[in-house]
């Protein structure tokens, strides 16, 4: 019986109990300034708020700008490749991190990414992001996925601008980029051809193929810095292949120009072989 006053807790019915629990959310390291970092929710529900509070905010920043590359975004198909590289959808955060780098590369942006001071600056609305990803992220999306992933990706996007006109493939240069790593591993040691006096030191090594008549890199690979020329090229042509496909009906063979690194009987033992390739090389003085 109650007596005529209020019913005690006991008797309430807590209906708060039954809402559904959200499960756990999903966080990604963010770089909020140059010293400081934050774990920020990196699920779609928290996504979509952030970045529509962004622009209720009436965001503005120096770099802005990079909405103008929206654009050729879409002639590309920018975002779609980005998600079949990253094997998930729109809502997800995968292929918003891979936009971050996109645009990073855009910028000429190079450094340590803690030190470059992007966030707040109207970056990370351009990536569909409410924040900028630190190392961290980055690093944890990169180690998701497989080299010859990154292949498929650069043939995708190679065949596209092919068929955009960006490059013919008529005329080819093959070089070797070397830049300084102060990596801790155990590594050979390089030096430019050019300072045969200097100090050898440690280098990370990236093997290009460029247009020669539009200037237009069409793919590149990547290798150990014990790898060489003579191992490196042939995988690399054959990339160039899948996207030019010289020698095809139609299409005349490409003229590949490269320098005296490339002068070995194997290289050129396997360019003869090859249908589609012609070798030119030049000797530095």
């Amino acid at each position: 019986m109650f007596n005529g006053s209020a019913p005690t807790s006991a008797c309430k019915k807590k209906l708060y109990a039954l809402r559904p629990q959200p499960g756990p959310t999903a966080q990604v390291q963010t770089q909020r300034t140059v010293l400081e970092r934050r774990p920020e929710a990196a699920d779609p529900e928290s996504l979509e708020r952030g970045v529509r509070q962004l622009l209720a905010d009436k965001v503005s920043g120096t770099l802005v700008g990079l909405w103008l590359l929206v654009p050729e975004h879409l002639r590309l198909g920018t975002w779609d490749l980005l998600c079949t590289w990253s094997g998930q959808a729109t809502p997800q955060v995968e292929p918003r991190l891979a936009l971050q780098l996109v645009h990073e590369a855009a910028l000429c942006v190079s450094g340590i990414r803690q030190g470059r001071g992007l966030s707040q600056r109207g970056f990370e609305l351009a990536n569909g992001l409410p924040f900028v990803a630190a190392d961290t992220a980055i690093h944890d999306l990169l180690d998701a996925h497989t080299v010859a992933q990154a292949r498929t990706l650069q043939i995708a996007l190679g065949l596209l601008r092919r068929t955009r006109g960006h490059f013919q493939g008529h005329r080819l240069a093959i070089d070797p980029h070397r830049l300084r790593s102060w990596s801790q591993r155990q590594m050979r040691r390089h030096r430019f051809q050019s300072q045969q006096e200097a100090t050898a030191h440690k280098m990370a090594q990236t093997f290009f193929v460029l247009d020669a008549d539009t200037h237009q890199p069409v793919c590149l690979t990547t290798g150990t810095a014990a790898r060489t020329v003579t191992q490196a090229t042939p995988e690399l042509l054959d990339l160039a292949a899948t996207i030019l496909q010289p020698g095809t009906p139609g299409r005349e063979p490409a003229l590949v120009l490269a320098d005296g690194e490339h002068f070995c009987a194997q290289l050129v033992d396997d360019l003869r072989q090859r249908y589609g390739f012609e070798l030119l090389g030049f000797v530095h003085k």
